[in-house]
């Protein structure tokens, strides 16, 4: 009796070694289906068309543990680094497949949503005016196959108001910024012309050539308005009459020029007070900062011309 459990003790172990360390014969990753209602042997003959085949310790653990009459509907990745045992164990548990969705830092609207996405996000929210620019917090978000990306889209807006919300709570009282969408235009700004290290500062800038009624003459915001910009700003574009003109116009651009992230947002509540009124880039993540003309003049000639 001891020899026979002994053998197999020493068969279902091999068989397990042996599950764990095989892994799947694909070229490149797979994503498998599970439609609603599927049976667990419907799913093992799909799995032999993908030249995948159930073995039978594993086939044993779906009938006894009742897996078999429990599995999760949606997608299952067949990794082709992964084994069968891990696959299997995933199909057992549910531990379905997650699609992403990506917003980056800095990007604008129509990079990541199309037209007809953004239109139906602002039904979805009941929105009267469907200006999105801006209004979706960067990151990546999960979502699995079935799912209706306007509730992703949900998460993602209502993130970035809580966030412009409370910072906007630190500076409502002063006369420069009027409400919170003002406050995500400033960040969108600061977000294309500066990082994290310098923020707080062109932020300072922003507001003291407002409060001193100066037009801003910030490139980025000349650029958005440009339609298919070849990535060559000229003099002719400084002159060009747009909305978004910050050289021919005053105050802030109508609208966000990107999407902010969370350190522009903190940034732009929380702006260094200096009497800089200028900067011109120096490099990467550098500026040269500049209290009158003149100095500016030399800053442009030192780090542009030259």
């Amino acid at each position: 009796m001891r020899s026979l459990i002994f053998f197999f003790f020493i068969y279902f172990f091999s068989a397990f070694l042996f599950l764990t360390n095989k892994n799947f014969n694909v070229a490149q990753n797979h994503i498998f289906l599970i439609k609603d209602g599927e049976s667990f042997s419907i799913i093992k003959n799909r799995l032999d068309d993908l030249k995948i085949t159930i073995p039978f310790l594993i086939d044993f653990y779906f009938y006894t543990s009742g897996a078999d009459k429990s599995l999760r509907k949606g997608e299952y990745l067949i990794d082709k680094g992964s084994d069968l045992f891990s696959f299997s164990m995933n199909l057992a548990k549910g531990k379905i497949y997650y699609r992403s969705f990506y917003i980056p830092e800095g990007s604008i609207l129509s990079q990541f949503l199309s037209d007809k996405e953004q239109n139906s996000f602002c039904i979805y929210k009941g929105l009267e005016e469907c200006e999105l620019e801006g209004m979706f917090h960067p990151n990546t978000y999960y979502f699995e196959l079935g799912e209706n990306i306007n509730e992703l889209l949900n998460e993602a807006f209502n993130t970035q108001l809580l966030i412009a919300t409370e910072q906007f709570e630190k500076i409502k009282e002063n006369n420069i910024v009027k409400d919170v969408y003002d406050l995500i235009t400033i960040a969108s700004i600061l977000e294309k012309e500066s990082c994290p290290n310098e923020r707080s500062l062109i932020s300072g800038i922003i507001y003291n050539r407002l409060e001193k009624g100066m037009k801003l003459q910030i490139d980025s915001t000349v650029i958005y308005g440009i339609e298919n910009f070849n990535g060559n700003l000229t003099k002719n574009d400084l002159r060009k009459s747009t909305p978004f003109n910050s050289y021919t116009n005053y105050g802030l651009p109508p609208k966000p020029i990107s999407t902010p992230s969370k350190s522009s947002l903190i940034a732009a509540a929380n702006p260094t007070h200096s009497e800089y009124l200028y900067f011109v880039s120096k490099g990467k993540c550098a500026h040269q900062f500049s209290k009158s003309y003149s100095e500016h003049v030399e800053a442009i000639k030192k780090y542009q011309l030259n």
